[in-house]
């Protein structure tokens, strides 16, 4: 055998044993990948429940708080209602800048 070909002979035989070294550590850390995965879905899994349950929460404290708002703004229209209209009756009547009166059709 020339020595040439004992040369290529060794370097095809080390670049197979790296290429079989490389393609086993690839392998491996791929391996690691997948098994951090599931570990890692488990874990979003678990703060996007904790922020849902969070969030219910603050929904029903800020429902709470609207329908509250808005219950007290009935009582206050209601009132206003009628300060007003002890101070001007609504019979339905217009009166026209002429003094005539017409009917409305629109009711309380």
């Amino acid at each position: 055998m020339s020595r040439a070909s004992k040369i290529t002979f060794g370097v095809s035989c080390l670049v197979t044993a790296v290429t079989v070294v490389g393609v086993h550590i690839v392998q491996g850390m791929e391996r690691e990948t997948l098994h951090q995965g599931p570990i890692k879905d488990a874990k979003r899994l678990a703060e996007k429940k904790k922020l849902k349950e969070a969030k219910v929460e603050l929904d029903d404290e800020t429902k709470l708080k609207k329908r509250t708002f808005n219950i007290n703004d009935h009582d206050k229209q209601q009132e206003l209602r009628k300060k007003y209209e002890t101070m001007q009756p609504l019979t339905g009547e217009v009166v026209t800048k002429d003094g005539e009166v017409v009917s409305s059709s629109l009711s309380n």
